[in-house]
């Protein structure tokens, strides 16, 4: 029955937990919703979870609507039952006849049948609540205390967090130290037009020697950000998510450049064509992805993308 859990709890103590818990539950899906209209999941997902959460926000606010529906019908019922009561309410005094009417001349000990009328007053004693009523607000405080551990989420979201992926120090450690090439290896570079690449097919394909026949002498163009290595060559970078951003590994492309290189800054985001080739770590069985451009028009300044590929 609808009114079993107030046997040991006040229903007025019921009500607020349940209402603070649908109103703290519709905020997780309510921010699940905006993170993904926001763009701010690409910070800590990756873009293959991002309709999963604005689904499962949807169906959150869908549970939320339909529990708040239920309170609002109990609350009602018990109103409606307490209503009712009230209007049996009656009186316990009661006036009780025995036997028959006794002139004035009756002079006998009265006993349990004596024909007197009897007026029995029934006093009834109410139990003191008041340890019960210190065991709810204990109750209701552990209540808050969990509102305010689920809110957190909730808070961060409002301040305007997650509002960037990882920082530039963060990023030059993940990025670690480039190897050492012999760019002297590199061919030519030929005149064809260039295909949009990712640096992920460019790195898969330096530990598959299929893919690297494939994609040999092919014109490449790639974006991303620019890191620095020596007067004619840098590292073009940029993130993988593969679940979330913890596991963010980076994934970079060496670039070689037949002149001298001015105007770039560090992280910044460059859009670079030219000629992929690749060129075997000394003494190893590694080899490493290099585009190399032809003249300055291959490289050139672009407006910042999203990091993560």
């Amino acid at each position: 029955m609808a009114q079993d859990h107030h046997h040991h709890e006040s229903p007025r103590d019921y009500f607020v937990e349940q209402l603070l818990t649908i109103f703290v539950v519709g905020l997780f899906g309510a921010v699940a919703i905006l993170m993904y209209n926001s763009g701010r999941l690409q910070f800590v997902l990756a873009p293959q979870f991002h309709v999963p959460v604005l689904i499962g926000g949807i169906a959150i606010l869908m549970l939320v609507a339909v529990r708040a529906f239920s309170v609002w019908r109990e609350a009602g019922m018990i109103q409606a039952h307490t209503h009712e009561h009230n209007h049996h309410d009656h009186d316990h005094g009661h006036d009780h006849h025995h036997g028959q009417e006794h002139g004035p001349d009756c002079n006998h000990e009265h006993g349990a049948d004596c024909g007197h009328e009897h007026h029995h007053d029934h006093t009834h004693h109410h139990h003191d609540h008041s340890a019960e009523d210190h065991g709810h607000s204990h109750d209701m405080a552990w209540v808050l205390a969990r509102m305010m551990v689920l809110f957190f989420p909730v808070a961060l979201f409002l301040v305007g967090l997650p509002n960037a992926g990882f920082s530039q120090d963060r990023i030059n450690k993940l990025l670690g130290n480039d190897v050492n090439l012999d760019l002297s290896q590199l061919g030519s570079v030929s005149g064809k037009e260039g295909t949009v690449m990712s640096f992920n097919d460019l790195n898969d394909a330096a530990y598959d020697e299929g893919k690297r026949q494939v994609f040999q002498g092919q014109t490449a163009v790639l974006e991303g950000k620019f890191r620095r290595l020596g007067d004619k060559d840098f590292t073009l970078y940029r993130l993988r998510m593969t679940c979330c951003a913890a596991d963010t590994i980076p994934l970079k492309v060496r670039i070689a450049a037949p002149y001298a290189l001015s105007g770039f800054n560090e992280a910044e985001w460059v859009r670079v064509r030219g000629q992929i080739q690749f060129i075997q770590v000394p003494n190893s069985s590694q080899y490493v992805p290099v585009i190399r451009v032809g003249d300055n028009s291959d490289i050139e300044k672009v407006q910042p993308r999203n990091e993560y590929e």
